[in-house]
């Protein structure tokens, strides 16, 4: 089994040629063997059936059983071309009259047709001789001139029949033999040229590498049977080149959004070091040095746990929650930034959605504080959440200048900003809406976004129905 596992594909397929040639030439030889054996024993029964009736005619036109002892030469000439054949006439009391080849041996005792009987193929019976041949026989009563009857015995060894079909068998041996080794290189031939195309396509995926992820397989040179890998085959290939893309933008991001904080650190703390400062200006700079280190602290526990729901290793605790509960605790936990951004706060819900309810008030955080800064003074944040055909949808909508079309695409992209100005605050981390995101594919749902240059924006996140 290891060696079979070992082997190549041209190999395994070539060797699978070599036992269906084996099973079929063993099975052609086998039936053209037994169709020649079938043949030739059909022969022998109707020779012998044919001798043993004229047996009863040669018995007929004699005159006496003596006139057969006198003179078989009648019943010899009938037999004198068949070395293998042998013919025994006796009387009814047994005694043996005529006994041709009797080299050959003595004919045990068998079933006798009567006189009034035909001879039939299933009157035929297979014997041993006295000296271990193999015969086939037949036996009839027959009837001379004079009245008197006599036991006709017509028999034929199998010996020059087997020595025929042994020297057929050998020949179907060594034509099966050829037959299969020819077959075998031929198929093995035969697959090596057509598992070419394979070697193109591995030859085109070995060029494949992380700097020419955009390489793709083609479709054209391989063969119908392959086109489904080929098509799966570059399918995986646009993903791990989106993949890596994005990877690679992450990392550029990430870099850049720690290299701010960072940067700040650094040159806070070295101009404060540059001279002696009095205790405020100390606390002051470890208050600015908070800052950053919650801001710091905020992206890598963002990261962290877009890490874990990549890796499904977040655990959902579903349950039956009421939109107008959970809304409305979002509301007032925001009230006071509210207040502070002069925006209200408005909750406009009904009936109830199936999901895990930490991460749901997550979620709707991120849309209300992403929503705050960018809503004008004395407007109002709408709150809403309704069943509808495809689930349960819960909204965020705020008036405002609302988002040009070319950034919604990418909003829910970890680190992008629309806002360039944005990019600067102290308190983002561009990774909130990458969040609720991951939290809809943790449900099941999806999170989308329409807005109206100067007028209205919503975040919908819609969950499936329970």
């Amino acid at each position: 089994m290891k060696l079979i596992q070992r082997m190549s594909l041209t190999s395994r397929i070539g060797l699978l040629f070599f036992l269906v040639a084996v099973l079929i030439f063993s099975g052609v030889g086998t039936y053209l063997y037994r169709s020649l054996a079938g043949q030739l024993e059909y022969r022998d029964d109707q020779e012998l059936i044919g001798k043993i009736s004229l047996m009863r005619h040669l018995a007929e036109e004699s005159d006496s059983i003596a006139a057969i002892r006198k003179d078989p030469h009648y019943f010899l000439d009938a037999a004198a071309s068949h070395d293998r054949l042998i013919i025994m006439l006796k009387d009814m009391n047994g005694n043996i009259i005529l006994h041709t080849n009797s080299d050959q041996g003595s004919l045990p005792g068998i079933s006798v047709l009567p006189l009034e009987m035909h001879p039939v193929r299933r009157s035929i019976t297979l014997l041993w001789t006295s000296s271990g041949l193999t015969a086939r026989a037949i036996a009839a009563q027959g009837k001379v001139r004079s009245g008197e009857k006599i036991v006709i015995v017509v028999a034929r060894t199998a010996s020059d029949r087997m020595e025929l079909l042994k020297a057929y068998r050998v020949e179907i041996g060594m034509a099966a033999l050829c037959g299969t080794l020819l077959a075998a290189l031929l198929g093995y031939l035969v697959v090596r040229r057509g598992l070419r195309p394979v070697k193109l396509i591995a030859g085109q995926a070995s060029s494949i590498t992380a700097h020419r992820l955009d390489t793709r397989l083609d479709l054209s040179s391989a063969p119908q049977e392959l086109h489904e890998l080929v098509q799966a085959f570059n399918a995986m290939l646009d993903r791990l080149d989106g993949s890596f893309q994005r990877l690679s933008q992450f990392s550029a991001d990430l870099a850049h959004d720690l290299r701010t904080p960072l940067n700040n650190l650094m040159v806070q703390t070295q101009v404060a070091l540059v001279q002696a400062r009095s205790v405020e200006d100390y606390q002051g700079l470890l208050i600015s040095n908070v800052e950053e280190y919650e801001r710091l602290t905020r992206m890598v526990e963002s990261m962290l746990f877009l890490a874990r729901v990549e890796h499904t290793h977040v655990m959902l605790n579903k349950s039956a929650l009421s939109l107008p509960e959970e809304l409305q605790r979002i509301a007032d936990y925001f009230e006071g930034l509210a207040d502070e951004a002069g925006v209200t706060l408005s909750v406009a819900a009904g009936g109830k959605v199936y999901a895990d309810a930490i991460l749901l008030r997550r979620a709707l955080g991120n849309l209300v504080a992403n929503a705050i800064p960018y809503t004008p003074r004395g407007a109002t944040i709408v709150l809403k959440g309704a069943k509808t055909a495809e689930g349960v949808t819960v909204s965020v909508i705020n008036p405002g200048q609302g988002i040009a079309a070319e950034h919604i695409p990418h909003l829910f992209n970890r680190f992008y900003r629309g806002d360039a100005a944005r990019s600067n605050s102290a308190t983002s981390t561009g990774l909130g809406l990458a969040i609720v995101q991951s939290i809809m594919a943790l449900h099941g749902g999806r999170a989308t976004v329409t807005s109206e240059e100067n007028g209205l924006t919503e975040f919908a996140l819609i969950f499936p129905a329970h």
